[in-house]
């Protein structure tokens, strides 16, 4: 069958065209009969003159076959134009019908298939001599029912048109979606009701969408369902075994020190590292067991079942074990990794998915706290600690806008000639808003941990150089103060700047500040520390290296820096008059101390015995509640002149 588009439009044109005709064939015969009704009329007037009434006999006849061609001609001139207007029109509804992308399908009432465009026979893979005749039905995947082709038909019976996705089969037996149109299009000449179906392919629409979708539930890296999918699943799982006596356990991993390879070998290895750890969890995990990619170094495995808890814990062991072999990576280097495994069960101790995973997460930073390479069951104390935790951030991050911190000072006691105050410590308080004086043993972890050191770290040291200024002022002088510096506060960079804005802010004399620094932080990065203190010397602020003995505590790093002093750690002076180690390890670090032309500071003297001996060790300086506790900056004047009047034979006589 000859391809030809929809004759309904034809029909419409024809009919309009013979009822357009009809009335100037009205209008024609109703001229006529007045031509002939005053042409009579006029004959009888020219009755008498046989002559004339011959002339205009004839001049009426060739006047009406005038008329009557010039309306022929210009009925036929009509006809020809809306006849070229209407084969135009089917030439473009020809080629629009042939040419578009769109496969486009003529059936009648029974599916059967009347015409097709070369788009729809390249859908199907059919010719159009096999497509003709054939029931369209025979062309749809069996994944529709009769009640979805009885939707389809109620909805074109009711609205003339039904749109949706549908399955075709092509004529190899593969299957593709297609959005599909279908359209009632009216009755053709022989009185069949007709129905167009135009279909476009959405395979490639659909392809893009599985893209999309795993790009959102998969992880890119390792290929492992990511944190999104992790959570549908878990929300199945649990919802499965609240009809049962099911339970859900959640393994959270998490990769110990893997910042190290990063660091080391740089991201693209470290990412390698990921893969290759994401393999072998994958290759050990128990059956029915679940991994998932949460992201960074962290991974969690799920797995379901009555005995989930024991599961767990032989899954945590064995995971550990596959972890702990060696990975060698794309640059040939090899590495051991370890891991902290927290593990929460539902629903013994979580009833959500967020609760599942935050409980795990908490146990496995519990598991981190541990010693790490190790796993940790869940418990509610870990919940309290943490709901302590935000609580007491929240408080401090109040008291340092409400200025409820405030500080102490501890006098720093030298004995040569005579004991006199060399220095006092700026020690940070809390007063909290119950007036409870708290101290920094109880918030400075946290502070730490939450980045609010370096906010609090730079308040101290501004308000210890405005009140040792003020005592410069009011006579008191030559009485340094000394500031902790954070490990924060020292990593930010800015540390020098901040020290030279904060002394030219309060007009102490550089000279007059005291840093004190930990060996740790030193030893984290040895040239920036030195830069730092390089120029932390250059404008003549002294440093002092606090805590000694409890770090690296290594006389050739003490060496690479320009210090002041080293501060003994209190920890050595405990036990100074009982353990001759004790005593041993301070002498020995008071004799470095003097070829390396530092002075000493014993920090935790107490007793009077133990002033005895550093003083025969010729320890510098002493500090500790045997002389004073840490006071109010008001108290400070008071403890200074009167230690000035105490004389180097105290030991003999007492406190």
């Amino acid at each position: 069958m000859p391809r030809r588009p929809p004759a309904r439009k034809g029909g419409w044109s024809m009919k309009l065209t013979g009822s357009y005709a009809l009335k100037v064939a009205l209008i024609y015969a109703a001229a006529g009969a007045l031509w002939i009704f005053f042409s009579d009329s006029a004959v009888e007037q020219l009755a008498g003159d046989t002559a004339l009434l011959t002339t205009f006999q004839t001049y009426k006849g060739w006047l009406f076959v005038l008329a009557s061609a010039v309306l022929v001609f210009w009925l036929s001139w009509r006809a020809l134009g809306d006849q070229e207007g209407l084969i135009r029109e089917l030439r473009q509804t020809a080629v629009v019908f042939e040419r578009t992308h769109e496969g486009v399908v003529l059936t009648d009432q029974r599916k059967r298939i009347a015409s097709a465009n070369p788009a729809f026979e390249r859908m199907a893979g059919l010719s159009q001599d096999r497509l003709v005749g054939r029931d369209l039905a025979g062309l749809h995947s069996a994944r529709h029912d009769d009640r979805f082709f009885a939707d389809l038909e109620r909805s074109v019976a009711n609205r003339g048109y039904w749109n949706g996705e549908i399955w075709n089969r092509s004529a190899d037996g593969a299957e593709r979606p297609f959005l599909a149109t279908v359209t009632d299009v009216g009755v053709d000449r022989g009185g069949n009701e007709q129905y167009a179906w135009i279909f476009t392919d959405i395979s490639e629409l659909k392809q893009a969408q599985k893209r999309l979708e795993h790009l959102a539930y998969y992880d890119p890296l390792t290929g492992l369902p990511n944190r999104l999918h992790l959570q549908d699943q878990l929300r199945r799982l649990l919802a499965v075994g609240r009809q049962g006596e099911e339970r859900i356990a959640v393994l959270f991993i998490d990769l110990d020190n893997f910042r190290n390879v990063n660091d080391s070998f740089g991201h693209p290895i470290g990412d390698d590292l990921l893969v290759m750890v994401a393999r072998r969890l994958r290759g050990g995990l128990p059956i029915g067991a679940g991994l998932a990619h949460m992201g960074g170094d962290e991974f969690v495995i799920h797995l379901s079942g009555p005995d989930a808890r024991d599961g767990a814990a032989a899954c945590a062991r064995r995971t550990l074990e596959a972890i702990a072999e060696p990975f060698v990576l794309a640059n040939r280097s090899e590495v051991y990794v370890s891991a902290s495994i927290g593990i929460c069960v539902s629903p013994d101790d979580a009833h959500s998915v967020t609760e599942l995973l935050q409980f795990a997460n908490a146990a496995m930073y519990q598991a981190k706290r541990r010693g790490r390479n190790t796993w940790q069951h869940f418990n509610t104390s870990m919940v309290q600690s943490a709901s302590k935790r935000l609580q007491l951030d929240a408080r401090l991050r109040h008291a340092l806008d409400a200025e409820e911190f405030e500080l102490h000072y501890q006098p720093i006691v030298g004995a040569n000639p005579q004991y006199h105050v060399c220095g006092v410590e700026a020690l940070v308080r809390w007063r909290s808003s119950d007036g409870r004086l708290v101290m920094p043993t109880e918030f400075i972890r946290a502070t730490e941990e939450s980045g609010l050191i370096v906010p609090l770290g730079d308040w101290v040291l501004e308000q210890a150089c405005r009140q040792a200024a003020e005592w410069h002022r009011g006579g008191i002088e030559g009485v340094p103060v000394s500031v902790n510096l954070s490990a924060r506060q020292f990593q930010t960079g800015r540390i020098a700047e901040t020290v030279e804005k904060i002394l030219e802010r309060s007009g102490l004399p550089a000279g007059l500040l005291t840093l004190e620094i930990t060996e740790s932080m030193l030893m984290e990065q040895v040239q920036a520390g030195q830069d730092v203190l390089r120029r932390l010397r250059a404008m003549g602020v002294h440093i002092s290296l606090d805590d000694f003995g409890t770090g690296y505590s290594s006389l050739s790093y003490v060496k690479k820096f320009d210090l002041d002093t080293l501060k003994i750690d209190r920890s050595f002076i405990l036990d100074l008059a009982g353990r001759d180690s004790d005593r041993d390890l301070v002498a020995a670090i008071i004799s470095m101390a003097r070829c390396l032309r530092l002075k000493v500071v014993a920090e935790g003297v107490e007793e009077l015995e133990q002033l005895d001996i550093l003083t025969q060790m010729d320890c510098d300086s002493f500090q500790g509640h045997f002389f004073s506790r840490a006071l109010p900056p008001g108290e400070v004047p008071g403890i200074v002149e009167a230690l000035g009047r105490i004389r180097p034979d105290v030991q003999s006589s007492g406190r």
